[in-house]
């Protein structure tokens, strides 16, 4: 469906949660993510006239939450003046007795990683969209989306070692 043949309310039904599920995992706050959602929503209707139907209506409304993402990503860290580590996200964690800590830990390690790479590895492997699809919405040729997701995996895999380490002191 694009939106040549649907309407707004057509997609704004069939595309929410997996663009709530994007900003879920950028901002690893519900609070934010439905905010960017919102955001996403409110520009795609407002430029609905605007859409050719060239790319998938998913595509345009990824590479809308993609920016919209990123700008508050950037504002936060204006705030803040400083962006967590591994470590300090180690530490301000509970962890909790009954969960599976591998888990823990990967979220930990996931949430620690710059917003690229949050985004790439969340493309691929949460949302199971293909190379040439991250490609499309993230304006980049396929061999940079192999290789970002290439340097984002072992990025994700050296944090989980060091806070299983840390966890193992």
């Amino acid at each position: 469906m694009n939106a040549i043949d649907g309407t707004f309310t057509d997609a704004l039904q069939h595309h929410w949660k997996a663009i709530f599920h994007l900003g879920l995992r950028m901002f690893g706050n519900p609070t934010e993510a439905e905010e960017a959602a919102q955001q996403t929503f409110f520009l795609a209707y407002q430029h609905w006239d605007q859409f050719e139907g060239r790319s998938e209506l998913q595509t345009w409304l990824f590479r809308i939450a993609i920016n919209v993402c990123r700008k508050q990503l950037q504002e936060r860290n204006r705030l803040q003046g400083y962006e967590f580590d591994a470590e300090r996200l180690a530490e301000s964690r509970e962890f909790d007795s009954g969960s599976d800590d591998r888990q823990v830990c990967v979220r930990v390690a996931f949430e620690s990683l710059d917003a690229k790479d949050r985004l790439i590895l969340t493309l691929f492997c949460i949302d199971q969209l293909r190379h040439v699809e991250i490609a499309r919405i993230l304006d980049v040729p396929e061999g940079t989306v192999w290789s970002r997701l290439h340097h984002a995996k072992k990025r994700l895999g050296r944090k989980i070692t060091l806070l299983q380490k840390g966890e193992s002191k």
